[in-house]
């Protein structure tokens, strides 16, 4: 039996030139360091040498990079792994990667299998690192806690006859001590491996944005993937974002920021508009898995997302971590026949190459219970009933695939990508779910190629660009001639075909758009401290109805119309009193023209400017005030001026909306004391806005309409506490919103001083977790987590309409929620398993324009990561 070795993971390395080399990955935000001296040749080949490059870092479009770095933890001491004894007999060796969790005394609180070996050996390796002793890592120079990945390399010492060859030869023969009594410790002689460190007080580029000027939440998504919620929930929950949906799975989701809301709030892929992509279908249809953070801009949008939203941008980020080879799938299935599946694969060639694919497919019923006014087929009275909700299916189905260059001359990183989204959904019944349709039907579908280059030409000079090509054909049917009841049956017939208005809609529109996003980041005294931001969108609608052309009348939808649409941004980063004060000044401009018709007999040109400030001080290292404001100003959309052909109308009057936005808010970053880790934010903001474009819901139809002057106050409060050792947790947020109607002119003026309708002004939630580590194995973990979400009752039309006995309101609302999720870890594959129930007391639950939503629902969900 060969003599046993082991070997323990080492600080890293000691030479000057290696250290300045890894303080400096650490502050862009990933940092791993490879010992500098290299191992010993009997080192196998499992451990990190020399020679080895440091995995790259991706360049994503976060905020700028930290102004401090961050100085890793020392290994100080860590007690003797024992080596199984079934690994031994197996001659199985190799390395062990954990992710240990640090508090900021250095003490190890978790540690986690990464990449493990199986055959006992990753429960021996957490077993001895939970026990480790580590110096804490430094943050400008005071401790803070941190995670970083640690290897843990166990070797089986071979004799010299089949000791690996070299002239530096290390292995030691041991004839004169039986195999079985080979010390236990580890050899003195060889000079330890190095071990990889990933150092951050959430993620690095996390800290970096909440660390900044900019008045953003950070939404990082690792545990929501272990659950099965989709973005909607974790948005609600985690930041001041309100968001409601009409319905089950791919019912259409409002978003709301600051009483803001649908494209005043943009929502960007990767920095480019979620339309351009897959997911066109909105928030609601993407994956909660093949996201990794979510930031939400609140009122302030940098210049870099090249955008006109006036209220705030959600940005979501695919792609932050380092293509690395690997897979993961994800299925779930639910209550109302609701099923989703998701994968994603990566292949890295080398250095230079690698691939990247992800798809999901989605499918749901949609037949819960609500209550609905039914006629008494023996007494004609009308009277509510609880029945199955019906023509409400919903399915999609899209995937992406990329080939990426990175580390060549001339390219830092160069990323083709080419997508595809089809959705199709049922629609049950009007805006005010008061008329139910039995055979209205909508598609939705999204196909583009995309182009990612990025490259540094000078120290002081980074360029990224982005160019693509997007088109995208929707659909929508109504010619049907039924008239149905909320069961679904066919009562009576039609002089006409058309369940929602008097004309049978059959319409395709098609819509072809070319973009284009560059900035360059520049560094005069601070690095990437200058930045310009550019942005082109070139879009083509056409369509038809193939009723009316049938008939040969004239079709609205059949006059092409053209829309383009630029932006350009500059800003400066200025960094002073050691870092403690950050500022940013910027400036906008917007360029729109839209013409109609075959020779663009209707054309306009519209242009707007802009221009902001955003600030943060350091009142201490752990405690932040952050003040910002921003002159902005947002184009309408194709759709507000030009509807879609279908429920939505047209209003060609639509003039331009503009706003000063000021944001005022104090941040109390992660803080480790004896009873447990402390976080919390606050902020306050104001929208001052002009002719804000609203949608206004009608009986069967919406349209967009300008209000000439509203304004809205708003709050928002976070706070999250986890215990020592994270075995139990709280987080709680609340959001006020005070948004009214101050209109002098026009057909709003008779409600000035009134709320604005359809918007909740007050929603809270609050979440207890707790968890149990190692409850079956070394390396698993198993957790329940209990939410309560509030909503205020508010008005569905404007408050000073009608009697106050007859106003529509929708009614106060409490929800629960609960989350069972087991993960663990097996021969270096990571399982979780999860089981949800949302709404468990079957209480009202209700959107924005009063449509019920569903009630007690059951879902559960199994990921594997290989």
């Amino acid at each position: 039996m060969p003599t046993l070795r082991r070997w323990r993971g080492a600080p890293a390395p000691s030479s000057r030139v290696s250290t300045l080399a890894l303080l400096a990955l650490l502050s862009n935000g990933v940092a791993r360091a490879q010992d500098a001296s290299g191992p010993p040749a009997q080192t196998t080949s499992a451990a990190p040498s020399s020679g080895t490059p440091p995995p790259r870092a991706t360049e994503g479009e976060g905020g700028p990079a930290p102004s401090g770095g961050v100085i890793p933890p020392v290994l100080l001491a860590q007690p003797e792994a024992v080596y199984p004894p079934g690994a031994q007999a197996a001659g199985v060796e190799g390395a062990v990667k954990l992710l240990l969790t640090l508090d900021a005394e250095g003490r190890v609180t978790r540690g986690e299998v990464v990449e493990g070996l199986g055959h006992g050996l990753d429960e021996a390796a957490v077993s001895a690192l939970e026990n480790a002793r580590f110096s804490p890592a430094m943050q400008d120079g005071s401790p803070v806690p941190c995670q970083f990945e640690f290897i843990h390399h166990f070797v089986l010492a071979r004799p010299p006859d089949v000791a690996p060859g070299g002239s530096e030869e290390v292995a030691q023969a041991t004839s004169d001590t039986p195999a079985a009594e080979a010390p236990a410790r580890p050899s003195e002689e060889p000079a330890p491996p190095g071990f990889t460190s990933v150092v951050r007080a959430r993620s690095t580029e996390a800290r970096a944005l909440v660390r900044g000027s900019e008045a953003v939440d950070v939404v990082e998504l690792e545990k929501a993937h272990e659950r099965a919620e989709d973005l909607a929930e974790v948005l609600t929950r985690a930041s001041a974002v309100q968001v409601q949906r009409t319905g089950g799975m791919g019912s259409r989701t409002q978003l709301s920021l600051g009483g803001l809301s649908g494209d005043q709030v943009r929502v960007l892929l990767d920095g480019v508009p979620i339309e351009y992509s897959p997911y066109v279908y909105g928030l609601g249809s993407v994956p909660v898995s093949l996201i990794r953070q979510l930031e939400v801009f609140n009122g302030v949008v940098p210049v870099r997302l090249a955008t006109d939203a006036l209220g705030g941008a959600i940005h979501l980020r695919s792609g932050l971590a380092s293509p690395e080879t690997g897979a993961s799938l994800s299925l779930q299935g639910g209550s109302f026949g609701s099923y989703r599946g998701t994968g994603r694969l990566t292949w890295r060639a080398n250095e230079h190459v690698f691939m990247r694919a992800a798809g999901f497919h989605d499918r749901a019923r949609n037949d819960y219970v609500v209550t609905v006014p039914v006629d008494d087929p023996e007494t004609g009275r009308v009277s509510p009933r609880a029945l199955r909700r019906n023509h409400d299916a919903y399915q999609g189905t899209g995937g992406d695939i990329e080939v990426g260059l990175e580390a060549l001359p001339g390219v830092d990183r160069l990323v083709l990508n080419g997508y595809l989204g089809r959705y199709d959904k049922e629609v049950p019944h009007d805006q005010y779910m008061i008329q139910p349709y039995g055979a209205v039907t909508s598609a939705q579908e999204s196909w583009g190629l995309g182009l990612r280059y990025e490259v540094s030409p000078h120290e002081r000079l980074k360029v990224l660009a982005i160019a693509g090509y997007n088109q995208r054909v929707g659909e929508f049917l109504d010619a049907s001639d039924c008239l149905y009841d909320w069961y679904g049956a066919c009562r009576a017939t039609r002089a006409r075909a058309g369940e929602i208005g008097s004309t049978p809609l059959e319409n395709t529109q098609t819509r072809q758009t070319l973009f284009g996003r560059v900035r360059l980041l520049g560094t005069l005294l601070d690095p990437e401290d200058l930045e310009v931001s550019l942005g082109v969108d070139d879009s083509d609608r056409s369509g038809e109805n193939a009723y009316l052309t049938r008939l040969q009348q004239e079709d609205p939808l059949r006059v092409p119309l053209a829309l383009t649409s630029s932006f350009g941004g500059l800003s400066h980063r200025q960094l002073l009193w050691g870092g403690r004060l950050e500022n940013t000044v910027f400036v906008k401009g917007y360029l729109q023209r839209f013409a109609s018709g075959t020779r663009q007999e209707a054309a306009e040109r519209r242009w707007a400017g802009g221009f902001g400030d955003t600030l943060r001080f350091s009142l201490t290292r752990g405690l932040l005030f952050k003040a910002s404001y921003e002159r902005t100003t947002r184009m309408p959309r194709v759709d507000e001026l030009f509807g879609d052909g279908g429920l939505l109308v047209e209003n060609s009057a639509l003039v331009p909306e503009s706003s000063h936005n000021a944001n005022l808010g104090v941040e109390l970053l992660p803080l480790v004391t004896s009873v447990g880790r402390f976080g919390a934010n606050a902020v306050a903001g104001v929208r001052d806005v002009e002719n804000l474009i609203q949608l206004f819901p009608g009986d069967a139809t919406q349209a967009y309409e300008n209000v000439d002057h509203a304004r809205s106050f708003s709050a928002h409060a976070g706070l999250d506490w986890a215990s020592p050792g994270d075995w139990v947790g709280l987080t709680g947020t609340v959001t006020w919103l005070n948004f009214r109607n101050l209109a002098q002119d026009g057909q709003f003026a008779r409600f000035h001083g009134d709320r604005m309708p359809n918007i909740p002004w007050l929603q809270a939630s609050a979440t207890a977790r707790f968890q149990k580590r190692q409850l079956l194995s070394a390396v698993d973990a198993l957790g329940l987590e209990w939410t309560t979400r509030f909503v205020e009752s508010f008005y569905r039309s404007w408050e000073s309409a009608g009697r106050g006995g007859d106003k529509a309101r929708v009614p106060t609302q409490v929800l629960h929620f609960a989350a069972l999720t087991y993960r663990s870890r097996f021969e270096g594959r990571a399982y979780s398993f999860s089981f949800n129930l949302q709404n468990l007391t079957d209480a009202p639950a209700f959107d924005i324009v009063g449509v019920q939503k569903p009630g007690r629902a059951f879902t559960a969900r199994a990921t594997v990561d290989l």
